[in-house]
């Protein structure tokens, strides 16, 4: 799998500096820093990064969250402002995280994981249907049911037959929003209306749960 792209705006040069390094040491790939917003959002449509961190008060005319605005990929936001009318503009752009500075490690971890549940699940796969290759949003499926050496694949809106095992089909997800609930059964936790002991409801549709995966199960769903 490639490295997590993610791109930096902020105009405190040490700072910048020690967060790139820091993001570089865990394996991530840093497409790009910017202390302009107005420049960041010309490299950003070009470099098209997974994630991106953001200062507020930045160099130019615009701020990190008039950059926010323009985005359709996870925000981490970067400031020493934690004021609630600073806080208010930035919640509206629904960023995935909002760290203060001095920020620390465990801090950065956890906006990160954060991050990433949301790339994962906005990423898209392709799947070979019958003689033509398709992308479909990983978001968009229900559920899989193994059958044979076939995988069904449940959409909102359509079915899909594609050749593939539940463990291939988990590692090409590679998604925390999907669990293992039954030998030839996988479901995206995020349509689970309800379950107990015997299964899981997502829509009209119950799903089995076998006894091997019971508790995993409910950790995951209680």
């Amino acid at each position: 799998m490639e490295p997590v792209k993610i791109y930096i705006l902020e105009d405190e040069i040490i700072i910048q500096q020690l967060l790139k390094e820091t993001l570089e040491t865990l394996d991530y790939n840093i497409c790009g820093t910017q202390i302009n917003a107005e420049l960041a959002l010309l490299e950003i449509k070009e470099v098209k990064p997974d994630i991106v961190f953001l200062d507020i008060r930045v160099a130019g005319n615009k701020t990190g969250i008039w950059l926010g605005n323009q985005l359709d990929i996870p925000i981490i936001y970067l400031t020493a402002f934690s004021d609630p009318k600073t806080i208010t503009k930035a919640i509206k752009t629904k960023p995935v995280s909002y760290l203060v500075k001095p920020f620390n490690i465990k801090q950065l971890f956890i906006a990160l994981e954060l991050a990433l549940c949301v790339v994962a699940e906005k990423k898209e796969i392709t799947i070979k249907v019958r003689d033509r290759f398709e992308k479909i949003r990983v978001e968009d499926i229900w559920f899989a049911k193994k059958e044979d050496q076939y995988l069904t694949l449940y959409l909102k809106e359509s079915v899909k037959l594609i050749r593939s095992s539940v463990q291939e089909f988990l590692t090409q997800v590679n998604s925390s929003s999907f669990l293992q609930v039954h030998r030839s059964y996988v479901v995206n936790k995020n349509y689970v209306t309800a379950f107990n002991s015997k299964g899981v409801r997502i829509d009209k549709n119950k799903i089995p749960i076998s006894q091997k995966y019971l508790e995993k199960v409910y950790q995951e769903l209680a």
